[in-house]
């Protein structure tokens, strides 16, 4: 009977060791994490950066949310050459000293593709540093681009600077990587 009863909780641990690390592959963090398939990197030399204030008369003003624009480039083979980048930013967090910077939140990225082909992100973000936001997010439903479809879920993380002045916008650059699950 003790022999059993040893044996139960190694059992037990390896049961829920294995649910576990199911668990985590599964998941589109886990998934992320686990992605064997190289990233396909863009690069956003000029992305232009505007706050929306609403309807502010005076300045500073509080910003609301982001929206940036940019022509994203690769030179990875088998991928979309190059793209046309619209990020809006919602902020949930920012910063205690300044109303206009973004400490965290959420966002949407649309693609453009060069052949009319479009991907759609979700993603969170978090400033990085007083310098850059760092985004994670995943494709999601709706894009036409069968490069990046939604299923299987294809991950997406990005850094996009973080403007000079957060109140007035301004260019900054960004790149955006994205883990295709068909090997390139």
């Amino acid at each position: 009977m003790s022999r059993l009863y040893r044996i139960h909780p190694l059992a037990t641990f390896l049961t829920v060791l294995a649910l576990f690390t199911f668990a985590l592959a599964v998941s589109p963090h886990g998934a992320a994490r686990a992605a064997t398939t190289p990233s396909v990197t863009y690069t956003l030399a000029t992305v232009t950066a505007t706050p929306n204030t609403g309807s502010c008369d005076i300045p500073p003003c509080q910003v609301f949310s982001y929206g940036f624009t940019g022509t994203g480039t690769t030179t990875s083979a088998g991928a979309p050459v190059s793209g046309t980048f619209t990020w809006t930013f919602n902020a949930s967090k920012t910063s205690n000293s300044n109303a206009c910077a973004f400490t965290q939140g959420t966002g949407s990225l649309s693609i453009i593709w060069q052949d009319a082909t479009t991907t759609d992100v979700s993603f969170t973000f978090k400033a990085r540093d007083s310098h850059t936001w760092a985004i994670k997010g995943q494709v999601l439903a709706g894009g036409t681009n069968t490069f990046y479809p939604p299923s299987p879920p294809t991950p997406a993380e990005g850094v996009v600077g973080y403007p000079p002045n957060p109140c007035t916008g301004a260019t900054v650059p960004a790149t955006i990587s994205l883990y295709p699950s068909a090997p390139i």
